[in-house]
């Protein structure tokens, strides 16, 4: 994918964890991603060279913390609509309707089992999860020089099969 616009218009970014002997290679891993789904396509995208921090960095764990804190934020909010469609217990998912409170259902469950969508923060191409299991942290932790966060800006959204929209916005 090539920019087509300038780069003050990508206002929003998944944020990529990578592994790699260097910077060129998590851009690479995070390019050939990007390219590769089909869950979420662009118009366009820019990943940024001098803004892939290293595992090094001080702002390495704080920027992790706040992009999966972020995803945590957004299942959370899945979670209260679904519960304000009437779904309080486990059980209940066997009487929810179809339409917008399946739909809420199908994205929580992609977003905890790894799916890719154009509300992910923070992605982990490691593990293909959007969390950080405590073993890949440890890793990391022991080996810092091979992990990076490859910041991912984005267009607008041309094609994706985990979009939340609202029915008031249909």
């Amino acid at each position: 994918m090539t920019p087509t616009t300038p780069c003050s218009q990508f206002k929003q970014q998944h944020i990529f964890l990578a592994g790699g002997k260097n910077p060129v290679q998590a851009r690479g891993q995070a390019s050939h991603f990007m390219a590769s789904t089909q869950l979420v396509v662009y118009q366009s995208i820019i990943i940024k060279e001098e803004e892939i921090l290293p595992a090094t960095s001080e702002a390495f764990w704080l920027k992790i913390e706040t992009a999966i804190a972020a995803n945590r934020a957004f299942c959370s909010t899945l979670l209260q609509e679904l519960q304000e469609t009437g779904l309080r217990e486990v059980e209940d998912l066997l009487t929810l309707q179809p339409g917008y409170p399946s739909k809420l259902l199908h994205i929580l469950t992609h977003m905890l089992d790894g799916f890719i969508g154009a509300d992910s923060v923070f992605y982990n191409l490691i593990e293909d999860s959007h969390w950080l299991s405590e073993t890949l942290r440890a890793t990391i932790q022991q080996r810092p020089e091979e992990y990076w966060l490859a910041p991912v800006w984005h267009g607008p959204v041309t094609s994706s099969l985990l979009h939340r929209q609202r029915t008031e916005d249909i």
